[in-house]
């Protein structure tokens, strides 16, 4: 697979609605049930509708007979009179007909329940499972605020418009249509008049989703920022108290939310114009009907009962059609919405297994770069031409500048992505013959920024083999010179760790890390500078404990520490991407080139060295920097007013 840029795939509106609705495949049954109950709900209703009309026709000819007078109402209701029998019939029909409907409606309310929540269960599980799976391209396009927003509120919006779609329009359909079929019954003029508004509605519904759905698109969009800035503010919490630039991110924050205000106000203000044309059109409609129902009775076309079945037809009727307009807000947002999701759930793969792909051969863990050449976009590559060996069980340190590929380098190993040319072997087997479950299973990461799960200790060293034994949990836990402080924690090995594990020190986290990767019992070891960012005496405990961990391990180690890569096996100096040097650590010192400049520069203070110090004019700039700046953050607390520094 050659390394081209990532895009997000595309779809047609009649696409995506047909894929939309795909997702009421494995609830077919309740949506089934859900329609049929309410197909009953709604023949029970026109029917009592019917029922009531007929009542009252009848009881116009009603007469109360002396009995009345003799007995009470109550002696003439339950008499053997004619009247008093019709009466009866009449009322508990209408209660029958009341108690089956609050039945329906029961069942039909409790079944959508579940079927909605079943609905949102089996998106929500595809939407997680293929963050899990995509690859890394995918998540280097979209930023975590978005892919937040997506699963949740763009997940919502396609369920609610699923459910209207499927059901509310079928019962806008159930109830317009059946009513319409009672008034024809009764005046085919009537019904005519009744459906004189649908033309009209339509026209201006797609008129009005022209400039609905790009204001949706604006509106998600400024609220995946929004969502974005907490993410970060909050991950970064630390970093924005010890700079303090609160009033910077509320600043940020602020600003991106008057944006979203604006966009919200636009489609209220246009959804504020839709819908008191569409009600009144029904309103129009109301009275026009009327008028002509007053003008049917005058000539004697129809009777009281009439009436009001056509008061309570034209109201059910009007009452569904203005529902449009809500159905109409959800399609928006559904369309936009499910265009987010599709761009989800149909990610193409950063790396794709090949069909018949087969575990990854044992072996001890040589590792072959064979002509390798990489580039996240192809008309740029950041590696060039990579070709070395690694004997199984061999230590290879990567070093070279910021930038140069190093991170990229083992990133290929893992397959995080494929490179354009060349091929990599494991064991002599193409990583792209193996699967991708076989192949990263026999490959440990250590990262520098350590990661952490909300979850025990124990859980988060056994995170590669959940059932481990406790056994084997804690060889790897004194393996990794983690034991004594786990020990030293509240409940030891059942101790939650803070999120990211910010209860922890930088080494004990770093020590966790090279733990989990211990109980993995990996073939190939990453290191991707581990020790970077810890003082001396943690970086000496962490140091011990890898050596421990290489053992029989091909390891590779990232790191910019000549104390770090000195003892390897093999020292591949990378530049620009490509090889400038390979040889071990005492052969790269007797040779002019990158390796020694950055030993002579950690070693002696070497000016040419890559980690030289910083000159003595450079550093006077910073303090000066630092001090206006501290001045201006003091001065805006006291709302006097100060110029930004500049650097």
């Amino acid at each position: 697979m050659s390394s081209t840029p990532y895009h997000l795939p595309s779809i047609s509106t009649v696409r995506l609605l047909r894929w939309m609705f795909g997702f009421t495949r494995p609830v077919k049954s309740l949506l089934l049930l859900a329609c049929v109950l309410l197909v009953l709900w709604t023949g029970a209703e026109i029917a009592a509708v019917r029922v009531t009309a007929e009542a009252v026709n009848q009881i116009k000819s009603f007469h109360v007979s002396d009995d009345y007078h003799a007995g009470g109402m109550i002696g003439w209701l339950f008499g053997d009179t004619p009247s008093a029998i019709g009466l009866r019939r009449i009322v508990l029909m209408l209660a029958g007909f009341t108690a089956v409907i609050g039945l329906l409606g029961f069942l039909r309310e409790t079944t959508n329940a579940k079927l909605s929540m079943n609905m949102v269960f089996y998106i929500r599980e595809a939407v997680y499972d293929k963050l899990q799976r995509v690859g890394f391209g995918f998540h280097d396009a979209i930023s975590t605020g978005e892919l937040i927003n997506r699963a949740l509120s763009d997940l919502q919006n396609v369920r609610l418009f699923i459910n209207s779609a499927v059901l509310i329009t079928l019962e806008i359909v159930l109830i317009v249509g059946g009513y319409i079929a009672l008034l024809l019954s009764r005046s085919p003029w009537v019904a005519l008049l009744a459906l004189a508004p649908l033309p009209l509605w339509t026209w201006y519904i797609l008129r009005f989703s022209r400039k609905a759905q790009p204001a949706l698109q604006s509106i998600m969009e400024t609220g995946d920022r929004n969502v974005s800035i907490i993410t970060e503010n909050i991950a970064g919490v630390h970093v924005v108290k010890a700079f303090g630039t609160e009033r910077q991110e509320i600043s940020r924050y602020d600003s991106n939310c008057d944006e979203f205000f604006t966009r919200v106000m636009y489609r209220i203000r246009l959804f504020a114009n839709f819908t008191p044309v569409i009600r009144s059109i029904a309103a129009a409609s109301h009275l026009t009907l009327f008028l002509a129902a007053g003008i049917l009775i005058l000539k004697g076309r129809l009777t009281a009962g009439d009436v009001l079945m056509l008061g309570a037809a034209m109201g059910a009727i009007l009452n569904r059609l203005q529902q449009i307009s809500v159905i109409n807000d959800q399609y928006q947002s559904a369309v936009v919405s499910g265009r987010r999701l599709y761009e989800v759930l149909h990610a193409p793969p950063t790396v794709i297994q090949k069909p018949d792909a087969r575990p990854l051969d044992p072996g001890p863990g040589a590792v072959r770069f064979e002509h390798v050449t990489f580039g996240y976009d192809p008309s740029k590559a950041v590696l060039h031409d990579i070709d070395f060996e690694v004997p199984a069980g061999k230590v290879v340190a990567v070093v070279g500048p910021t930038g140069s590929g190093k991170t990229t380098l083992v990133g290929l190993l893992a397959r995080f992505y494929d490179p354009g040319q060349g091929r990599i072997l494991i064991d002599g087997m193409d990583i792209r013959d193996a699967t991708l479950d076989s192949l990263r299973a026999q490959i440990a990461y250590v990262f520098q920024e350590t990661y952490l799960f909300s979850d025990t200790v124990e859980a988060n060293i056994a995170y590669s083999h959940p059932r481990t034994s406790n056994g084997n949990v804690e060889a790897a836990a004194r393996l990794a010179q983690a034991h004594e402080f786990i020990n030293d924690l509240p409940k030891g090995y059942d101790t939650i760790l803070g999120e990211r594990g910010t209860t922890l020190s930088g080494g004990q986290r770093q020590r966790l890390a090279i733990a989990r990767a211990i109980c993995a019992d990996p073939r190939i070891l990453i290191l991707d500078d581990a020790t970077a960012a810890v003082d001396p005496e943690t970086e000496h405990a962490i140091r011990r404990a890898i050596r421990l961990v290489m053992v029989d391990r091909t390891t590779f180690v990232i790191a910019h520490r000549v104390s770090t890569v000195k003892n390897a096996d093999l020292v591949i100096v990378l530049e620009n991407g490509r090889i400038s040097q390979m040889g071990t650590h005492d052969e790269l010192l007797l040779r002019e080139g990158h390796y020694r400049q950055i030993v002579n520069g950690q070693l002696y203070g070497d000016p040419g060295g890559e980690e030289q110090g910083l000159s003595l004019s450079h550093m006077n700039r910073m303090r000066e920097f630092v001090r206006r700046r501290r001045h201006v953050l003091e001065a805006a607390d006291t709302e006097e007013v100060v110029n930004e520094p500049e650097l």
